[in-house]
């Protein structure tokens, strides 16, 4: 519950913060949308483009099996890369990264003393050093969410063209009738709460590290496992209320 109680407790301090002129640090926001945002392309584009292959070809193998027939393929995967593939893989990879790098780094202040030293200076370290972070992840998971469902639909159509004679017009055609702007909305706002999630659980995490380098170990650990068990638990809370709503 202590956990719980920190994490709850970080993310109303952000929000308290927000509205508040001095903690919008551009130059630091920018930086932090750079390196998490921008440094996560390489590894979340190889990710979704094979995540597009594999579910493109597992669905076309279930639907030909059962309903002997993959007339279904464009409007299948393209719900299920807007709504669910295109979202989870990419954010669960910047857990791994950013959110680590995010725990190690604020961590790593903690141990050495230099968060102490900005409460001695007069600066609030959740202005200074979680805000940034907060509003720089929740523009890259709605920006990377994005770009990921493009990359895993490119692939997607790939597929369709060259192994189940689908043409590209024809794939898109079809496409249109079952994805929509609900699915774009869907994507946006997940990408957001999973993007608003990680910082605040890997700045918690930090800013309680005690122990010296093992205990950042240790705290950028626990940071990562609680952050893809949050994202899971979230994903299935928004899946439902977007089935309701959406």
């Amino acid at each position: 519950m202590g956990t719980l109680t920190a994490i709850f407790s970080l993310f109303g301090q952000v929000i308290v913060r927000l509205p508040k002129r001095q903690s919008w640090r551009w130059g630091e926001i920018f930086s932090a949308t750079v390196q998490i945002g921008v440094g996560s392309l390489p590894i979340i584009s190889v990710a979704t483009a094979f995540a597009g292959l594999v579910v493109t070809n597992e669905i076309a193998w279930h639907m030909n099996k059962a309903l002997h027939t993959v007339s279904m393929i464009p409007g299948t995967t393209g719900q299920f890369i807007l709504r669910e593939l295109g979202i989870a893989i990419p954010l669960l990879l910047l857990v791994a990264k950013a959110g680590a790098a995010i725990t190690a780094e604020v961590g790593s202040m903690k141990i050495t003393e230099q968060i102490d030293a900005l409460k001695l200076l007069g600066i609030d370290p959740v202005s200074y050093l979680v805000v940034p972070r907060f509003v720089a992840t929740t523009i890259s998971g709605m920006c990377l969410t994005l770009f990921s469902a493009g990359i895993t639909l490119a692939c997607a159509i790939m597929v369709a063209t060259l192994r189940y004679n689908f043409s590209v017009p024809e794939y898109i055609n079809a496409l249109r009738y079952f994805v929509g702007h609900k699915d774009l909305i869907c994507t946006l706002i997940k990408g957001m709460v999973y993007g608003a999630v990680i910082p605040i659980i890997s700045c918690s995490y930090g800013l309680r590290c005690k122990g010296g380098a093992e205990g950042v170990g240790t705290a950028t650990t626990n940071s990562v496992v609680t952050s893809t068990v949050a994202i899971i638990i979230l994903d299935f809370i928004l899946t439902y209320l977007s089935t309701l709503i959406l």
